[in-house]
């Protein structure tokens, strides 16, 4: 299985499903990251039987206009634990 991004006809983003399982395992490891497993809303209503990496691969399954590149980065940039000052 693939995930590809076509905003236009000249651009195509291209991730594959192993590339993106590979980012979602090493975001569930790294120890700075909040990956509790939290619904999207819209997409499932039950989070408590996928894991983290399971609700972010049906959110791109589902919306396959999304960059996944782009989404992956900010959902890093979301959940990184920030020390308190």
């Amino acid at each position: 299985m693939s995930f590809m991004h076509q905003p236009n006809a000249t651009k195509v983003v291209f991730m594959d499903f192993d590339s993106i399982h590979e980012i979602l395992d090493s975001m569930e490891q790294d120890a700075t990251l909040d990956t509790k497993a939290r619904p999207i809303k819209g997409l499932i209503a039950d989070a408590d039987s996928l894991t983290f990496r399971e609700i972010h691969l049906l959110y791109l399954k589902e919306h396959p206009k999304v960059n996944p590149q782009h989404y992956l980065s900010n959902l890093k940039a979301m959940i990184k634990i920030r020390s308190a000052r």
